[in-house]
């Protein structure tokens, strides 16, 4: 397979004809670039390879082996012919796939699932049933002979190393040395109720892994047993040796776990309510009854393929390396997939990966990872010797060369909203004979369904001035390739440009501030008191302004003014501009009030408008950013009353020693009342009723002795802030 690709010479990112220049930030060009092993990795490769560069090329070609019809596939094995076998379920049929590909009856046990094999030095094919835990070994013709029994209920995995065979099993969860025929012991008990995987090195070491606490194992030619790894996941599925002597091993988890005892990582079978869970019960070596859990290997364990764009809950997987002496470090993790199977892959310092239930198969390598194929076939469960079995659909494959093409097709992109969609270039090769054609489609749904555009037509350009779909939310591409060895087409960077159409501000409140409340900016502390300029040439409204604001707004008091504020943002960050106008409430038309705003406040005289109530509008506008799509939005405020009118004080009586008064308001609640004797401090006077609630109220002075004749000053303040003062003699 060919595992790299020469880039061609960048290309430089045109501007497209549809966007209008501007001067400030809009819904801007953006470019969905895809040119890693990670992003080509997310997508669905059939026939596709992702190189660990970041390439997409042809793979090796693979080939369905017709004639199998078995409802799972539990484990592979091959022999020095290159003979491969096949341990499946439910009717307990051991299968033979020649190196021709025909397919041939090896064998068959008693029980209904094959869930082991494995083949000895000198050839003998050894075989495990479920349930019962029993192993036999195949005669030239075909029948099988009980070789051993481990008392289990099942036998998850069979191992051969230097003359002897390893065993696996499930509930108890122990590893047995099978020293010959109905020869044997049981090396090594586990706290887990199974123990999933075998493998034996070619240093005469075999390895395990549980299920439960998800131990790896280490047992030495002496039989000595030591545990290496402690995984924070359940599940220790597969575990491969590569040639250099690293270890490599696969954990799992799943978040919604079966029954306890019950393996995650069984394959699934097409009757997957055939086999019930119940509770059963077997003697130890002591002669003691144990209980037990059954577990049904033909039980669904995998939550459904997941929706594009989104995660995929359930379980968890990491591949692990162990490096000689050094720390298990993790080379790859999932969030949405489960690892079935390990295998050395062809590249030095590489393995593959069969995962579930996206149908993927990765290549991963110590720091590198890619995306080696998709099948239709949700769960690849078992890989041997270039192979590759699947579960849920059962189905065998194998490698074949010859002219081969395949199809890769992209993940789901997802703009944000909706865009229009522009310039589209790719950078690759296409030798002598071999093609590389793109197609895309769009739409408003996260999965692609009906309503999606059909693909648009084949094409091979390398640059496509405008992509031929419509406008949606959703953009997703594909390729074909197409080629023979030694002319194989590659694709190393794929570039995609939309723009999303303008969104509308948002005001997020809008009102007015209190009488007299204004904001103002000032760079330093300075004076609180403020000038007004001259009128508005365009209006008659005098305005609060400072040449250079710099710090942020203090709210101070200003008699006459009224302020409105308001909070406002935009989606693609556009800057905004405010106007203002306002409409008297007995009014139906609008009056300009300052357009062209840029601060988020405006203080303004209000003694130039009749008393009154006013109705207040905010238009926010993105039009600056955006002359030919320009969005406006508008927000009012309720009636605000607009008082510049004093209160009237007057005389009520009074006597010695006393004096009372009435004020009276037009448009404002009366809100404070004061005096002062002889121009000494403000004493604050009480209404009769004790509260100043009302457009008029009265008073009652106690004045002290010796006041008769002295200068009486009464002050009134109403809820507008206007105030009145009236002088009297005291009594």
């Amino acid at each position: 397979m060919k595992r790299a690709a020469r880039l061609l010479p960048a290309v430089a990112v045109a501007a497209l004809a549809w966007l209008a220049p501007s001067v400030a930030r809009a819904a801007i060009t953006k470019i969905w670039v895809s040119d890693s092993a990670s992003e080509f990795s997310a997508g669905e490769a059939r026939g596709v390879s992702v190189t660990v560069e970041g390439a997409l090329v042809l793979s090796d070609g693979l080939q369905r082996v017709e004639g199998i019809a078995e409802a799972a596939i539990f484990d592979a094995a091959r022999d020095a012919s290159g003979n491969l076998y096949l341990a499946t379920g439910d009717t307990g049929k051991i299968l033979r796939i020649t190196p021709a590909g025909k397919v041939e009856a090896a064998g068959a046990l008693g029980e209904k699932e094959v869930t082991a094999l494995a083949v000895g030095a000198d050839g003998t094919v050894y075989a495990a049933g479920a349930p019962g835990g029993k192993v036999y070994r195949l005669e030239r013709s075909g029948k099988p002979v009980l070789h051993y029994e481990t008392k289990a209920q099942y036998v998850w995995s069979l191992a051969a190393s230097g003359g002897a065979l390893y065993a696996a099993t499930g509930l108890p969860g122990e590893i047995h040395r099978i020293s010959g025929p109905l020869k044997g012991e049981r090396l090594h008990a586990t706290p887990d109720p199974h123990v999933r995987s075998l493998l034996a090195d070619d240093k005469g070491r075999v390895w395990a892994g549980t299920a439960g606490s998800g131990l790896l194992l280490r047992i030495d030619r002496a039989g000595g047993v030591a545990t290496v790894y402690d995984s924070s996941k359940a599940e220790i599925t597969a575990i491969a040796a590569g040639p250099d002597g690293r270890i490599w091993f696969a954990a799992a988890s799943a978040e919604a776990s079966a029954a306890a005892g019950e393996l995650i990582s069984a394959p699934m079978s097409g009757s997957a309510t055939r086999a019930a869970r119940g509770s059963s019960a077997r003697v130890d070596d002591d002669g003691k009854e144990k209980a037990e859990v059954s577990v049904s290997v033909s039980t669904p364990r995998l939550a459904p393929p997941s929706r594009s764009g989104s995660r995929q809950g359930g379980f968890s997987s990491e591949v692990l390396l162990l490096d000689g002496d050094e720390l298990a470090r993790p080379v790859w993790t999932s969030a949405e997939e489960l690892v079935f199977d390990l295998q050395p892959g062809r590249d030095a310092g590489s393995v593959l990966a069969a995962t579930g239930p996206n149908g993927k198969l990765y290549r991963l390598g110590d720091g590198t990872w890619s995306l080696e194929r998709t099948l239709d076939e949700r769960q690849l469960t078992v890989l041997s010797g270039g192979a590759i079995a699947t579960n849920g659909a059962s189905a065998f494959y194998r490698w074949v060369g010859g002219p081969r093409q395949g199809e890769y097709v992209s993940p789901v992109k997802d703009t944000g909203r909706t865009s229009r969609f522009g310039a589209f270039r790719w950078q690759g090769e296409t030798p002598g004979g071999s093609r590389a054609e793109f197609a895309f489609r769009s739409g408003e749904s996260g999965v692609p369904d009906t309503t999606w555009s059909p693909w648009s037509r084949w094409f091979t350009d390398k640059q496509v001035a405008t992509l031929a779909v419509p406008a949606g939310r959703y953009l997703q591409w594909k390729a074909q390739l197409s080629g023979s060895e030694g002319n194989e087409p590659a694709i190393a960077r794929v570039e995609a440009a939309y723009r999303n159409r303008n969104a509308t501000p948002v005001v997020e409140s809008f009102a007015a501030l209190g009488p007299s409340e204004v904001f103002a900016r000032s760079a330093s502390g300075g004076s609180n008191v403020f000038e007004t300029p001259a009128p508005d040439e365009k209006g008659i409204f005098a305005s609060l302004e400072e040449a250079k604001p710099e710090a942020a707004p203090r709210r101070l008091m200003r008699k006459g003014y009224r302020t409105l504020t308001w909070k406002a943002s935009d989606p693609d960050g556009d800057t905004l501009t405010y106007g203002l106008e306002l409409m008297p409430a007995a009014s139906s038309r609008w009056i300009p009030l300052r357009q062209e705003l840029r601060e988020t406040f405006y203080s303004f005289d209000t003694t130039s408008l009749p008393d009154g109530e006013y109705v207040f509008r905010l238009a926010v506008s993105d039009a600056e950013a955006n002359p030919e799509e320009k969005k406006t939005v508008m927000r009012q405020t309720g009636p605000v009353r607009i008082d510049n009118t004093a209160p009237v004080i007057r005389r009520a009586g009074g006597g010695s020693g006393g004096f009372a008064f009435e004020a009276t308001d037009e448009g404002s609640p009366l809100q404070e009342a004061e005096y002062s004797l002889d121009a000494k401090e403000w004493i604050r006077v009480e209404p009769r009723d004790g509260l100043s609630d009302s457009l008029t109220e009265s008073y009652s002075v106690r004045l002290p002795p010796g006041a008769r004749g002295g200068f009486l000053l009464i002050r009134v303040t109403d809820a507008s802030r206007n105030v009145a003062a009236a002088s009297f003699t005291a009594p």
